[in-house]
């Protein structure tokens, strides 16, 4: 080729890639924050589903999920403004505005019972027959404001019972407090799956209340239970409207999908560590669990008001909260 036609050549592709517009780079996608109350657990199914389907990606968002099950904890991460928003029982809500001082609102309700069942010892089966029987009995709870505990609170004073008309009795060893029930040092236990089922069928407890299903816990505790729910501070709220209503559309999304799927359908998109090595067990646990997730996203102020008046029967201080700053339905409501 000649050292001119070499040169021309030049020159034309130069051209060329000098008239071709250079790639843009994407838009980062905006990131939220969410410090999560066990990721792994089913109660947070939602989340999970979400993250593994691609919905909150889909939706315009990168959410990263911090796992904060126990110190700092889920309203100490979101109040401090570290996590963008929580997801914790709806309760929560009540206990950052009275004990941090900071008010959150719940944005999504996800989850419509505690996934729990109230179970009796085999040898009180003639003897209680309602939870009004309970009184004065020995019943494995949990933490002060754990699920377990607002739970069994709540059957009380339903069951027209203070909260000191019973004797809590701290959790250990499922197979340590079967053996209680067995032999007469705990009377009942509120239980999760899978221990309910085995204290069930070893023989050591009856179901008292079923506390898992949205029928069952309508007619314990006389209406649904709020549990499951997507919180963040009014400030949050405020400053990124948009990005809340991507957020929570992708999690509408994800209720929709566990709804419309099988228990087994569900546990194949899920991560390998969540699932566990038995299989069939967590299929089983999960076909229970999953019933809890059959909402609208709505929260039901009834509801509230009645898990509330639980909370404040144990620990007067919650008398003072402003239940208005604990949600809000402006984005689920079309």
């Amino acid at each position: 080729m000649s050292p001119l036609r070499a040169s021309l050549l030049t020159a034309v592709f130069g051209a060329l890639v000098l008239s071709v517009p250079a790639m843009a780079s994407p838009e980062p996608l905006p990131r939220i924050v969410l410090a999560v109350d066990g990721i792994g657990q089913t109660r947070n199914l939602p989340l999970l589903v979400a993250e593994r389907l691609g919905y909150f990606r889909d939706a315009g968002l990168t959410v990263t999920l911090v796992d904060a099950p126990a110190q700092p904890g889920v309203d100490e991460l979101v109040t401090d403004g570290r996590a963008d928003g929580g997801v914790a029982y709806y309760h929560h809500t009540f206990m950052t505005q009275t004990e941090a001082r900071v008010p959150t609102r719940g944005v999504v309700l996800m989850g419509v019972t505690p996934q729990l069942r109230l179970l009796v010892s085999t040898r009180l089966k003639d003897q209680v027959r309602t939870v009004a029987d309970l009184k004065g009995r020995r019943i494995f709870v949990g933490g002060a404001n754990s699920g377990k505990t607002t739970t069994m609170n709540w059957l009380a004073e339903r069951a027209a019972m203070t909260h000191d008309a019973y004797h809590t009795l701290t959790p250990t060893r499922p197979d340590a407090m079967a053996a209680a029930l067995r032999d007469g040092s705990a009377d009942a236990i509120i239980a999760h799956e899978p221990d309910a089922s085995r204290y069930l069928a070893s023989g050591a407890a009856f179901e008292l209340s079923d506390i898992a299903t949205p029928q069952g816990t309508r007619a314990a505790l006389g209406a649904i239970y709020p549990s499951t729910a997507l919180y963040m501070t009014d400030a949050f709220i405020t400053g990124h409207r948009a990005d809340v209503a991507r957020l929570v559309k992708a999690c509408l999304r994800s209720l929709a999908y566990i709804n419309s799927h099988s228990a087994d359908e569900i546990a194949a998109i899920l991560p390998p560590a969540v699932v566990g090595r038995d299989r069939a067990a967590f299929v089983t646990m999960l076909g229970q669990d999953k019933q809890a997730f059959a909402t609208d996203g709505r929260f039901v102020i009834d509801a509230a008001q009645r898990q509330l008046a639980a909370m404040t029967a144990r620990s007067p201080k919650y008398a003072a909260v402003n239940l208005e700053l604990t949600y809000t339905n402006a984005f689920v409501t079309p």
